[in-house]
């Protein structure tokens, strides 16, 4: 099965008034589990979006659906508003044409 790759933007919006709590304990586990898919692979990359409480991420998945399954499965989920773009290997990429195809 071949690997598909998607940028994901995912912009947090938490209630202002959560309990810090509750907040706590959904950010401990928001961190968990972003990091064993990263551990996994499938969480290539992930970077801060400065000045913004958002991060644009780098999936590496065997499709749709099991990119779907990991980000229902995000602990914030029902507080971000996400954007998925498909990614494609650029002609003019160097890195690509000197491994002779797709990262």
């Amino acid at each position: 099965m071949t690997t598909d790759l998607f940028a994901v933007r995912m912009d947090v919006a938490l209630p202002p008034d959560m309990d810090p709590a509750e907040r706590a304990d959904l950010l401990a586990r928001e961190k968990a589990y972003s990091q064993q898919w990263q551990r996994s692979g499938h969480w290539r990359h992930i970077w801060r979006c400065v000045g913004e409480y958002a991060n644009l991420s780098v999936f590496a998945v065997d499709g749709n659906a099991q990119l779907h399954e990991i980000l229902w499965g995000l602990p914030l989920f029902p507080h971000m508003t996400i954007t998925v773009t498909p990614l494609a290997a650029h002609p003019s990429d160097i890195a690509a044409d000197a491994s002779g195809g797709r990262r």
